[in-house]
């Protein structure tokens, strides 16, 4: 910590701290238009002038230092502010009240008010161009556009997909897709970063047009009529009254707009953001502050929501009669489903019937799920679809390490020196994780393998790209892994402090030289020993893996065989290492965590165990199942052979997409 001046008063400061950040979090308030704290210093607005020691510097690129002395009023810092504002209004047509960003997070709104702008000096000047309504769910208004660089900025180094530019060269600048095609022919994959960032209504959801504001449904001459009206009196009023007016609008909109925190349902990676909706309209969603995500999306989780309100989403029980179904109460549907388990279980007995959690649920609701098969039924014949795409990485992961689940976090993916991926479609399956790894590489030097049988985007960008045969992951995994040790490249002091059975398991390794693995894997010998030399090289490696190693015969073995070579190379319990099975579906841990499994009571605790059983049964007052039920597998197979008479199925109906 070091201490700072700013405005006559002396406040704590972090070394490198921003000034912009200092002053917010201090409590002051100073115009920034272009910065994000998500994004970091973009310096085209200009608005954050301050003077530190004296000098006019910009707050969002400027760090603390000992001693500054720092004012955010003076009358060069205020005369500047108020002259970089009035170049941006001049690129900004102001209509607030009859626009459908007014929703109080408006910057340029905003920061219009916070300068007390009466007037601009520097007139609005259209630009040349036409609204670009090409893409299915946003617009892009170049009249509106204060070119500040933020959804450039999102694009190139957050989303990484490296669309978006700005030809400053050109007369008259513009936000590019792809140098100057339609957004609706270029490369834009839809991700909603550039409009999650812009700081005005140049980039908007379409959902949110003539939708979002009292006004905003009117049509266009009408609208246009109206801003003329507010022009011609602003010259007497000044902007001040006037925004009182659009503020005053903006209050109605808080009645009846509701913002909605929720989770993603679509990946394991667990975004989170909120949902704007007016009645059963959804306007937006918008990511700020998620732990696993900020401001980024995906194309599914920032517009994919068009199922909410279709026509053949359904909204009542139906029960089948002589081959088709008809509209059934809750009541009536809930009561028949209870007497036909209970008149099932009275005829055959309870494990005549099985269960099966969806990994698109609540934990809450899996959890209710295993305890009506177990306490009720009196069946462990409970599963969840973790079986095809999970379980393979978890039972890798207790073999080895004794937990299922991720080693660590986003966070630690990101500062990784180097990222191996193996059986993953990243870009496409998970992309917020792809955005962390993809700007971790541009920008800071990470390295990243890729092992996959396409060459999808992360292998393009991969620093070394591997093309095994199918199914032979298992076999080049454990070639490096003997190579690491037959070479001294293990990490000894980790493997003697906290890995048991080490020369049992290398004696296992024997098979798995380097040319029977390159023979075996299509990979050259050489290329394994490259990989095997960046492992070691590298501080801190974490492994990323999906359905191209889980959906094997050979899943469990394989996810093992990734964990122990995360073992013998250290590169557990430190940051910017460790495991991490991408998630098909966003609870997939949650049901298998909260016992939605054949074997496992909630906190995988084994059926077969006397003692968990006991507690169980002191908490839940019944008597439990002994031995392990059917899995996915064994109920469709117990089905054929006609030991299976019912299922009950909890799928949720996003699980479609």
């Amino acid at each position: 910590m070091l201490k700072v001046v700013i405005d006559d008063v002396i406040y704590n400061a972090h070394r490198g701290e921003l000034l912009v950040d200092l002053i917010g979090r201090t409590g002051g308030s100073i115009p920034h238009v272009c910065y994000h704290p998500q994004l970091g210093p973009i310096k085209t607005c200009d608005t954050c002038m301050v003077e530190a020691n004296g000098q006019l510097v910009r707050a969002c690129a400027t760090t603390a230092n000992e001693g500054m002395k720092i004012s955010t009023r003076s009358s060069r810092a205020s005369a500047a502010q108020v002259e970089a504002f009035d170049r941006i209004l001049s690129s900004h047509l102001l209509y607030c009240t009859v626009c459908d960003n007014n929703n109080g997070n408006c910057t340029i709104h905003n920061t219009t008010k916070l300068l007390a702008i009466e007037h601009q000096r520097i007139p609005f000047q259209s630009k040349p161009y036409e609204v670009d309504s090409t893409n299915p769910f946003y617009r892009y208004d170049p009249d509106q556009c204060i070119l500040c660089g933020r959804c450039v900025e999102a694009c190139q180094n957050v989303e990484v997909n490296e669309t978006l530019s700005i030809n400053w060269e050109d007369p008259n600048p513009r936000v590019l897709w792809d140098g100057g095609s339609t957004i609706g022919e270029s490369s834009c994959v839809s991700c909603g970063h550039c409009v999650t960032v812009c700081p005005c209504n140049a980039l908007m959801e379409k959902t949110m047009l003539g939708h979002a504001g009292f006004l905003t449904s009117l049509k266009k001459s009408a609208l246009s009529g109206m801003i003329e009206v507010v022009k011609g009196v602003e010259p007497e009023t000044g902007y001040v009254s006037i925004l009182q007016v659009s503020e005053a609008e903006e209050a109605m909109r808080e009645h009846r707009i509701r913002k909605t925190k929720t989770v993603c349902t679509y990946c394991g990676v667990g975004c989170t953001f909120d949902v704007w909706t007016k009645d059963r309209h959804i306007l937006k969603v918008a990511p700020e502050h998620g732990p696993a995500n900020g401001i980024s999306t995906c194309v599914k989780g920032k517009f994919g929501w068009g199922h909410i309100n279709s026509e053949d989403r359904l909204t009542t029980p139906l029960i089948r009669e002589d081959g088709k179904f008809r509209a059934a109460s809750w009541d009536e549907a809930l009561g028949l489903v209870a007497r036909r388990l209970s008149e099932i279980k009275a005829k055959d007995g309870a494990d005549s019937l099985a269960f099966i959690s969806s990994s698109k649920c609540t934990n809450e609701e899996s959890y209710l799920l295993q305890k009506l098969a177990r306490a009720i039924i009196g069946t462990n014949n409970v599963d969840n679809c973790s079986r095809y795409c999970q379980s393979p990485a978890t039972m890798g992961l207790f073999r080895t390490v004794g937990y299922g689940g991720d080693s660590g976090s986003i966070s630690d993916i990101e500062k990784a020196d180097l990222v191996l991926i193996i059986g993953s479609n990243t870009a496409e399956s998970h992309p917020v994780i792809a955005t962390r790894v993809k700007s971790s590489h541009k920008l800071d030097g990470q390295k990243l393998i890729v092992s996959d049988l396409r060459e999808h985007e992360m292998a393009r960008r991969a620093d070394l790209f591997l093309h095994p045969k199918p199914s032979t992951d298992l076999f080049w995994l454990n070639a490096i892994s003997r190579y690491l040790l037959d070479n001294g490249l293990a990490d000894t002091k980790f493997l003697d402090q906290w890995a048991n059975g080490l020369d049992e398991y290398r004696k296992s390794l024997d098979p798995f030289t380097m040319e029977a693995a390159a023979r075996i894997s299509g990979v050259p010998e050489e290329t394994l020993k490259t990989v095997a030399r960046m492992i070691s090289e590298a501080k801190a490696v974490c492994i990323l893996w999906a359905m191209g190693v889980t959906q094997h015969s050979q899943g469990s073995d394989t996810s093992t065989d990734i964990s122990s070579l995360l073992l013998i190379s250290g590169n557990y319990m430190r940051p910017g290492t460790g495991s991490y099975p991408l998630r098909g579906h966003n609870n997939v841990q949650g049901a298998s965590d909260h016992g939605s499994m054949p074997n496992m009571l909630p906190g995988y605790q084994s059926v077969n165990d006397p003692e968990v059983r006991d507690r169980f049964e002191k908490g839940w007052k019944v008597k439990l199942p002994a031995s392990k039920g059917l899995d996915n597998h064994q109920m469709v197979e117990a089905i054929h052979e006609g030991k299976l008479k019912a299922m009950y199925l909890i799928w949720r109906g996003d699980e479609h997409r």
